[in-house]
């Protein structure tokens, strides 16, 4: 296991021990994507959302901590973003598939059928250079979880992020250039709540609260 994580992993564990047994979760699970979305609630306010990002993670780490950080909690739907630093680290497309099979195959060991979101591996100004690499992988997880079974979809946020040329991309990011500003985020979030939207319409009600609040950027 990979011991540098040991101690960010114990603090999200310590933090969230109290809800454990709520409602609804809806878990959102992966690498500093997640970890640095701070203010994620404010876009699903009728929602009970726990952020379970931790930096710099792998989908392979993913798959290490996938029992401590996810099962442990019980959620009701889980939303998966990670593969982006697999490839940045030299990883190959297949190895990210393979890695995701395996948390699939653990969710649905642990959870059954509870809903899962993988969310597509975004192109980012940082990774230009290996964004063919990032197309491919994210074709072929699309086509694996097209034919793997309701439980599991595929929530397509890089098609809308290149879809509008590369001036528009660019204005999603930080000047870090890894990472997404609030307009990275509000296309995030405006994708994930379809999703979820999809989710209660087939499973029944998701929401713990109604929606009052204007999200931001909106």
């Amino acid at each position: 296991m990979p011991s540098w994580f040991d101690q960010e992993v114990d603090a999200l564990e310590q933090r969230t021990r109290s809800r454990r047994g709520e409602p609804n979760v809806v878990l959102f699970y992966g690498s500093s994507s997640f970890t640095l979305w701070h203010d994620m609630e404010a876009y699903f306010p009728a929602h009970n959302v726990v952020n379970h990002g931790f930096g710099g993670s792998t989908l392979r780490d993913c798959v290490e901590y996938f029992d401590r950080l996810v099962v442990a909690l019980r959620p009701r739907v889980v939303v998966l973003y990670a593969g982006d630093n697999d490839l940045g680290d030299g990883g190959r497309p297949e190895g990210v598939l393979d890695c995701l099979r395996k948390i699939v195959a653990r969710k649905r060991e642990t959870l059954g059928g509870v809903p899962m979101a993988y969310v597509s591996i975004k192109v980012s100004p940082a990774r230009f250079s290996i964004m063919h690499a990032i197309a491919y992988t994210n074709a072929i997880i699309e086509r694996e979880l097209a034919d793997e079974g309701d439980d599991v979809r595929f929530v397509n946020v890089t098609r809308r992020m290149v879809g509008r040329g590369m001036e528009p991309l660019l204005s999603y990011y930080t000047e870090d250039p890894l990472h997404m500003n609030q307009e990275g985020y509000r296309l995030f979030g405006k994708a994930i709540s379809s999703y979820l939207d999809d989710v209660e319409q087939q499973t029944g009600v998701l929401k713990v609260r109604a929606d009052t609040r204007r999200r931001p950027g909106c």
